[in-house]
């Protein structure tokens, strides 16, 4: 007889397989990079929730049909501009490009961290003028102040929610490749499955699938229990999709995301994936990863006696015993709602026209794998997520020069 913790337990697991609900990411949204000025602004931006762009002579009310004129204002107010016109894309990018939803990540000083947030609406600070603009930015570049010494002068803002702060070590070379450029504001939509695999363990965007295990062991991985991971993932999924349509994309080093896509399954899908994804990916943020299989076998291993009748019949004997004993029997009440949880995840997976036994030893081998990987979650506290760091820092030696005063 199970106790009632380990009925909680088994119980918070089938809610999270019953309950799985697919973060849909909107197809129009887009992926950017704002820097920091070398990271100056940096906790500023982080703290109070705004990213700014450089240039105040260009501003939400800057007719940018007047291209020449436009140019020339430019050249003459920053007289390191070479590339005016790319000072005019970057702005317009920042005023009516970069919409509420997009994500934006943010490099601290030489990319030791970044953090990724969701941006919000434009909006100018007019009491930074041109002159402040200069003469801050001016004391950057003659190095005259530290970092958190002097707020950030733009004008050009655009609110940001906070997802999560995260150590560069932890991200893909590929963005991060991406990130190091010099340019204040650049479009990472190239990137954007770098960038969601870092927020989500499940996402849908543009009609793809992506799951993503989040492997935190730190020594060497067996070759073994990785190929385990990735067949036993394969065939639980065969089961409803077509294995043309899934593909998988590995972190060689580890820590680091396995993420699996499966291409273009949403929405025609979407009821295989809503228990599918609740049981090989949902219950990874509730339950610890040893517990899983055990939990799983239980839930596969239900008598064929045990139907709806059955229940309606145990829950009425309860019912008198407990009338008996004029005392709730909380550990049989909870193992009959348990029966019913799990016989309701049984008949989704039937109505799918899946086979039991399949899914069955796919489900349990792949939970096996997730105790030796240490697999967690990134939906919940990571184990790489920085606090904000809001005492004054060092500019470290060969931060890369940036974009955002000169071009």
């Amino acid at each position: 007889m199970q106790t009632i913790e380990q009925l909680l337990q088994e119980q918070t697991f089938l809610e999270s397989i019953l309950n799985f609900n697919l973060r849909i990411i909107d197809s129009n949204v887009h992926f950017w990079m704002i820097r920091t000025k070398k990271g100056y602004f940096y906790n500023e931006f982080i703290s109070n929730g705004f990213v700014a762009l450089a240039w105040n002579i260009v501003t939400e009310k800057t007719d940018f049909s007047i291209t020449e004129t436009l140019k020339d204002q430019i050249l003459l107010s920053y007289e390191d501009i070479k590339r005016p016109t790319t000072v005019i894309n970057k702005c317009k990018s920042f005023i009516k490009d970069i919409k509420p939803g997009d994500y934006i990540v943010i490099p601290s000083a030489g990319s030791t961290s970044i953090t990724i947030a969701l941006a919000g609406e434009y909006y100018e600070e007019e009491s930074k003028t041109y002159e402040i603009e200069k003469e801050v930015i001016s004391r950057i570049e003659k190095k005259d102040v530290q970092i958190n010494e002097v707020t950030c002068p733009y004008r050009k803002r655009r609110q940001i929610t906070p997802l999560v702060t995260i150590s560069s070590s932890s991200v893909d070379g590929k963005l991060l490749r991406a990130i190091s450029n010099y340019h204040g504001i650049s479009s990472l939509d190239l990137y954007w499955r770098n960038i969601l695999s870092l927020l989500y363990d499940s996402y849908s965007y543009k009609g793809n699938l992506n799951i993503i295990y989040h492997i935190c062991r730190n020594t060497p991985i067996g070759p073994r229990v990785l190929s385990r991971l990735l067949l036993a993932m394969t065939d639980c999924w065969c089961q409803v999709v077509d294995e043309n349509k899934i593909s998988a994309q590995v972190r060689i080093a580890s820590p680091g995301p396995i993420d699996f896509l499966f291409s273009e399954i949403i929405p025609a899908c979407s009821e295989a994936v809503t228990v599918l994804g609740g049981l090989t990916i949902g219950t990874i943020a509730v339950t610890k990863p040893e517990a899983i299989p055990t939990f799983l076998k239980g839930l596969f291993s239900l008598p064929a006696s045990v139907n709806q009748e059955y229940i309606a019949s145990e829950r009425a004997k309860l019912q008198l015993e407990q009338e008996k004993k004029q005392a709730p029997l909380e550990l049989e009440s909870k193992a009959l709602d348990n029966l019913d949880k799990k016989l309701a995840i049984l008949e989704h997976l039937k109505a799918l026209g899946t086979d039991p036994n399949t899914i069955r030893n796919a489900a349990v081998e792949l939970s096996e794998t997730f105790s030796y990987l240490q697999i967690e979650s990134a939906e919940k506290p990571r184990l790489d997520a920085i606090p904000i760091n809001d005492d004054a820092s060092e500019l470290l030696e060969g931060e890369t020069a940036e974009e955002e005063t000169s071009d």
